[in-house]
């Protein structure tokens, strides 16, 4: 009979282990998926609220959430879109300064503590992002970002225009000449060799000019000619391609496209001031000023026409 109580016992003991431990893994499961419900709740509202920028209430629940689960990977990617959403709207340096901040401070986080995070090269891509709007120091910072974008599968035309701008920054044309032309052959490929976006070879001219290539950098504005579908585009072109021929002491050239830009966008102020240097180049003096004039008309704190003016 001892022994059999004992049986008992240790059968009895072993059920009611096995009952609490059954408990505490469906409390524990439970607990864990209403938690990870009302997360996702709550980061979709943060989502919600972005769409409608209301930046304050989503800033909110993000800094709720973040404060109390600071490692989570899908808050910290809420968190960089957050932040890169409002930094791509801003127009005051303090919310450019903090958005930039943000992004790289959560970027960092994620990229060190997260495993198989999904379309890497996005977290990249914005925190280069954010370290180019923080300004000149940040710039090597942000073309090393791009770069870990591009190796991470990031095929995007903004990106390769993103990295040519800080490219032209740091005096790296030929790096930029490179990652335009690939992304032009990849846009070709993908269009059956119908490309239609003229802002990389837009940038791809610039690159040239940046490497003191003029006449590579004119040959290739002018094959885009007539293929805008982008007014400002067209503007900034037509302006380029008067800078590159007025470069090059070509002025009757300069002058026709700088006159075809200003047909597009006669409230231009540069484009006058453009065609007023080129007139006191060329001995022009009386139309000159008249263009400094109309430069300054448009806009009366306008420094670089005013000054020139002071100097005829």
């Amino acid at each position: 009979m001892p022994y059999l109580y004992n049986v008992e016992k240790r059968i009895s003991l072993h059920i009611v282990a096995i009952t609490l431990i059954a408990v505490i893994g469906v409390t524990a499961f439970t607990y864990l998926f209403i938690n990870n419900y009302i997360q996702k709740k709550r980061l979709k509202y943060i989502y919600d609220y972005m769409a409608l920028e209301d930046y304050n209430n989503a800033s909110f629940i993000f800094n709720e959430l973040y404060g109390k689960n600071p490692l989570n990977k899908n808050i910290l990617i809420t968190g960089i879109d957050l932040y890169y959403d409002i930094l791509i709207r801003a127009d005051k340096n303090d919310v450019i300064k903090t958005s930039s901040e943000n992004i790289i401070r959560y970027a960092k986080q994620l990229l060190l503590t997260g495993n198989f995070i999904k379309n890497k090269y996005i977290i990249y891509q914005r925190l280069g992002h954010g370290y180019r709007s923080l300004g000149k120091a940040y710039y090597t910072d942000a073309y090393n970002s791009y770069i870990e974008a591009i190796n991470n599968g990031d095929n995007r035309t903004s990106t390769a225009i993103e990295l040519s701008k800080i490219c032209y920054e740091i005096g790296l044309y030929e790096d930029a000449i490179k990652y335009l032309e690939n992304s032009i052959e990849k846009e070709m490929n993908v269009n059956n060799g119908e490309f239609i976006n003229m802002e990389l070879y837009y940038e791809l001219a610039n690159a040239y000019e940046g490497n003191k290539d003029y006449t590579k950098a004119i040959q290739i504005l002018s094959s885009i000619d007539g293929k805008f579908n982008n007014r400002s585009l067209e503007v900034k072109s037509y302006s380029k391609l008067g800078n590159l021929y007025f470069r090059q002491g070509l002025y009757k050239e300069s002058e026709f496209f700088y006159k075809k830009a200003l047909e597009i966008d006669d409230k231009n102020p540069d484009l006058y001031y453009s065609i007023g240097t080129l007139y006191r180049e060329t001995n022009r003096k009386s139309e000159a000023i008249k263009m400094f004039r109309e430069a300054i008309k448009i806009n009366n704190s306008y420094k670089p026409a005013a000054e020139a003016l002071r100097r005829l």
